[in-house]
């Protein structure tokens, strides 16, 4: 195993990882608060709270798998199509 294929397994790990980030930091991003009806005989109330810096870091991760499997998937072609030449 050569050290571009082995760059590019890291890649691949990475971006799986970052997406895994993601979900986590969203699920923390994320909160939902219950409160019983106000009045007798009305639906009661949820209210979602979002955290902007949780939200934030989570499309980073995103952002970053993404990046990392671009860069993985054009290594991989690049390897392949370099593969039989010798010039």
């Amino acid at each position: 195993m050569n050290r571009a294929m082995l760059v590019t397994a890291g890649e691949a790990v990475g971006a799986v990882a970052m997406l895994a980030v993601a979900a986590w930091c969203w699920t923390r991003g994320v909160s939902r608060s219950e409160f019983e009806p106000v009045v007798p005989g009305a639906p009661p109330f949820t209210s979602v709270d979002y955290s902007g810096t949780w939200i934030g870091v989570a499309f980073a991760a995103v952002l970053a798998a993404g990046l990392l499997a671009l860069d993985a998937g054009r290594r991989r072609r690049r390897a392949s199509t370099h593969r039989g030449y010798h010039g």
